[in-house]
């Protein structure tokens, strides 16, 4: 069988002037170099051989009795080639969805080729990629995840920010989004100072986006942080502990990542492909985990067999995808407003050009007013109806301090008015003193 790989097809003609033609981020040709090297060894065929015989049958031809027909690519060689890369992604184990993608990035290509392209494949939606994961789902991962990988996926559910972006982040980038807590520019200090519950906010340019100069604008929460600081202080500590068992001099600086691993030695970036692995392994736990109590709710007689299947079915997927989905779907639900939504999800803004949504003095308070409201519904520390006693706590705490301040200001006023009574009878007294010569009565009586 006839393999390409992505060197082989770099040297293809059609592949350079495609190149040549689109202005496209390293990032999303790498992707479409992906399902390009797919489609070729689908049709065990290299990229030229196929673009040129799709193009010679493109044009209109005569048949034998002079009529002439215009091409139909639904029925040319370029429908068979692009359909071969269906049955080749299956047997690979890619999803509908991701076969979908390659397929779409393709017809990109072969578009900006001036190819004529078949109707779209009609493929069905993977069922378990419309179920978004739910608080329950995510805290049995974190329970069963190292301290590292627990980090990173509170930090992507709590802020939507995709995986690419995540592991290009450094340490001092979290020190510049929660810099108002504790003004440090070296990490020794950021890590002995810094206090808890900070609330972050990240401005930047996701990968993804670059193209279209589109920023996402989010906030994190305080648990996020939390796990943040966490992980950086263990991270420190590995450090030292590894250098005084290998006789090395490392040290955990602000330049490197800010998501890192045992693997890296604590200090090079967690790859995206490493991520991806560890949360496939604990998507077949969570899997497990589910399979188990539902089994148990069956055996119980709680569901019946056709429900324990539907169920089973609708898991969701755990992969960074379906963290970004958690919080996506949250700012839905709570109808956080949309430009502050567009911009936290890192999506182009709603009605730019009405200035009720562009008031840039208002945007970042607008974004931490939206963000706050959701921070109960996204923690998995606390249930919301924690987040509500907590605040009548505190507005009873306040309620508290504005009466121990009233009861202060009335003992006060009391005191005050006692020594006025107080002054007033001693006046009064000596006045009586002085008008009936009281002082000489007494002396002559010799008292």
């Amino acid at each position: 069988m006839y393999m390409i790989n992505i060197n082989d097809l770099k040297k293809e003609k059609y592949y350079q002037k495609y190149i040549q033609k689109k202005n496209i981020t390293p990032e999303t040709l790498r992707s479409y170099n992906v399902a390009l090297c797919h489609f070729c060894n689908a049709n065990n065929k290299n990229f030229d051989q196929i673009i040129q015989e799709v193009k010679e049958e493109q044009y209109p031809y005569i048949d034998e009795k002079g009529r002439i027909h215009e091409y139909d690519p639904n029925f040319g060689k370029i429908d068979d080639y692009i359909y071969n890369l269906v049955p080749y992604l299956r047997e690979r184990n890619n999803s509908n969805n991701s076969i979908e993608i390659n397929i779409n990035r393709l017809r990109a290509v072969l578009n900006a080729l001036s190819i004529k392209l078949p109707k779209k494949i009609e493929l069905p939606h993977d069922s378990d990629d419309w179920y978004v994961l739910t608080k329950d789902e995510i805290k049995y991962v974190l329970n069963i995840s190292y301290i590292h990988y627990q980090a990173a996926i509170v930090f992507i559910a709590h802020t939507g920010i995709r995986l690419k972006d995540i592991t290009s982040f450094k340490i001092q980038d979290f020190m510049k989004a929660t810099e108002k807590y504790h003004h440090c520019t070296e990490i020794d200090d950021f890590l002995e100072k810094a206090p808890d519950d900070m609330m972050g906010f990240w401005e930047f340019i996701p990968h993804k986006t670059k193209k279209h100069n589109i920023l996402c604008k989010v906030p994190n929460s305080p648990e996020s942080s939390n796990m943040l600081l966490n992980s950086l202080r263990q991270r420190q500590k590995s450090i030292e502990k590894n250098n005084k068992k290998y006789g090395t001099n490392l040290k955990l600086e602000k330049t490197d990542a800010l998501f890192s691993s045992r693997q890296k030695k604590f200090k090079g970036p967690l790859l995206s492909a490493s991520l991806t692995v560890e949360f496939f392994r604990r998507n077949k736990d969570l899997i497990r985990e589910r399979t188990r109590v539902l089994k148990q709710k069956l055996e119980d007689g709680e569901i019946s067999k056709d429900t324990f299947h539907q169920l089973i079915e609708e898991t969701p997927k755990f992969h960074a995808h379906g963290l970004r989905k958690f919080f996506i779907t949250t700012l839905a639900r709570k109808r956080v407003h949309l430009r502050a939504s567009a911009l936290m999800e890192g999506h182009k803004p709603y009605m730019e050009q009405d200035r009720a949504y562009v008031d840039e003095d208002k945007l970042e308070e607008l974004i931490f007013s939206e963000y706050k409201n959701i921070i109960p519904a996204i923690s998995f520390l606390k249930d919301e109806v924690d987040f509500t006693i907590s605040k009548r706590n505190k507005e009873l705490e306040l309620e508290n301090s504005e009466l121990k301040k009233q009861t202060e200001e009335l003992r006060s006023q009391n005191k005050e008015i006692q020594e006025n009574i107080n002054k007033r009878v001693d006046d009064r007294i000596n006045e009586v003193f002085e008008e009936y010569n009281i002082d000489e009565i007494l002396k002559k009586q010799g008292l």
